[in-house]
C-alpha cells in the first residue's frame, strides 16, 4: 500500500503494519480482520484462516492496549433510536440505561433517523472499537442494518421494532394485538367511518398495528382512508386534512403513535373541527404527554419500562454468553380512555 508523501520520513522503514492495511490486502473490513484473529465464530473459518495468513505475511502485529480493550470489553452499549423529537424514546433510553447500570454497563446514543438509513462501515468501526453490544429501536421491515451485525458476529437486540427471519432477541409491544384494541374501542363507540394515519408503512408498528386494525374494523374503513407519513406531529396535521377533504369524512381517527394523534387533534381544533363531537382520535403508546389537560388523549398503553429492562437484559446475557438462545418477548397492550373519544354524532345532526 502506497504512502502518503507527506509521510516519507526516516521513520517510515519501521512504521507498524495496520490492521487497515490487512483489510485491504484481504478484501474486508477493517473489523473483520479484528474478529478474524482474535478467534470470532462469526468470520468463516476460510475468511479467518486467510486473513491470519495475510497479517503474518505482512508482519501485522495487533497493538497489545487495543487487544486488551476488545478481549476485556468496553463495558459500554449503544442504543439506536430514529429521533429525539418522540419522548417514547426519551423513556426506552432511560430505561435502557437503568438496566445495563445495574450490570456495570454505561449507554452510548445513536441517532439513526429512518429516511436516512446507517453508514454500516461507521456503525462497525464505532462498535468494533468501543461498544460490545447494540440495542436497536431503528430497523425497518426492509433495512439490512441488522443482518449485517448478526453476521459480524455483535451482539445485538431488537427493542419495540421487528425484523423477520433473524435470529436475534426481539423485544416489542403485542402491535397487532394492540390495534385491535383501538379498533374495538371505535367500533363499541358505534363508528362506521374510521380513518387510519400510520407511521412508515416499513416498519414493523406501522404494519402490524394496521393489521389488528383491520382484523376488527376492516368493514368501517375505506382503503382510501389508510394513510402514511412519518412518526411525527407534522405527519399527523397535514395527512388530517387530506382524510378530512374525502366527499365522506371519517368519525374517527386512528394514529400510529401519540406524536401523530396530538398533530391531528392541533390541527383539528385549528380547522374548527370538535374533538371527540365532531371526531375521534386514538394514538398508541402513552406517552406522558398524553395525559397532560391540554390533550386527554385516548391511547393504547405500551409497557416501555418493561420492554426496555429486557432489552437491557438480554443484551447483558448476549454480550456475556454468546450461545444464548434467542426470544421474542411481546408485551401485552392496554386501553387507556381519556377526552378524544365519543360516540359519533347521529346521521341526521349535522357536523
Amino acid at each position: 500500500m502506497d504512502s502518503p508523501t507527506t509521510d516519507v520520513t526516516p521513520k517510515a522503514s519501521i512504521s507498524r503494519v495496520t490492521s487497515k492495511e490487512v483489510a485491504v490486502a484481504a478484501g474486508v473490513h477493517q473489523s473483520t480482520v479484528s474478529r478474524a484473529l482474535r478467534g470470532d465464530p462469526g468470520v468463516a473459518d476460510s475468511t479467518r484462516s486467510m486473513i491470519k495468513e495475510l497479517a503474518q505475511a505482512l508482519g501485522y502485529v495487533p497493538n497489545r492496549s487495543a487487544r486488551t480493550l476488545r478481549e476485556q470489553g468496553s463495558r459500554v452499549v449503544g442504543v439506536m433510536v430514529d429521533n429525539l423529537d418522540n419522548p417514547f424514546y426519551h423513556l426506552l433510553l432511560a430505561h435502557i440505561h437503568r438496566g445495563v447500570s445495574e450490570a456495570g454497563y454505561s449507554t452510548v446514543l445513536l441517532v439513526d433517523p429512518l429516511h436516512r438509513r446507517a453508514d454500516f462501515s461507521r456503525l462497525e468501526r464505532l462498535l468494533d472499537s468501543s461498544l460490545d453490544g447494540l440495542v436497536v429501536s431503528t430497523a425497518a421491515l426492509d433495512s439490512d442494518t441488522p443482518a449485517r451485525l448478526v453476521q459480524q458476529g455483535i451482539p445485538i437486540v431488537l427493542a419495540v421494532r421487528s425484523v423477520p427471519g433473524l435470529d436475534v432477541d426481539i423485544v416489542e409491544p403485542d402491535n397487532r394485538a394492540a390495534g385491535r384494541e383501538a379498533a374495538r374501542h371505535l367500533v363499541e363507540l358505534g363508528h362506521e367511518s374510521i380513518a387510519v394515519i400510520m407511521g412508515p408503512a416499513v416498519v414493523s408498528t406501522s404494519a402490524d398495528r394496521l393489521r389488528g386494525v383491520l382484523e376488527v374494523a376492516g368493514d368501517a374503513i375505506d382503503p382510501q382512508n389508510i394513510v402514511h407519513g412519518q412518526y411525527s406531529h407534522d405527519s399527523g396535521q397535514s395527512l388530517l386534512q387530506r382524510v378530512m377533504q374525502r366527499e365522506s369524512p371519517p368519525s374517527a381517527i386512528i394514529a400510529g403513535n401519540d406524536i401523530i394523534a396530538i398533530g391531528v387533534l392541533d390541527a383539528a381544533r385549528r380547522s374548527g373541527i370538535g374533538v371527540p363531537a365532531d371526531l375521534s382520535i386514538i394514538g398508541f403508546d402513552d406517552i406522558p404527554m398524553s395525559s397532560w389537560h391540554s390533550f386527554r388523549l385516548t391511547t393504547v398503553h405500551q409497557d416501555v419500562q418493561g420492554m426496555a429492562a429486557q432489552a437491557a437484559r438480554c443484551l447483558i446475557e448476549r454480550i456475556q454468553n454468546p450461545d444464548h438462545r434467542p426470544a421474542h418477548y411481546r408485551y401485552p397492550a392496554s386501553l387507556t380512555v381519556r377526552g378524544t373519544t365519543a360516540p359519533p354524532r347521529s346521521a341526521h345532526t349535522p357536523r
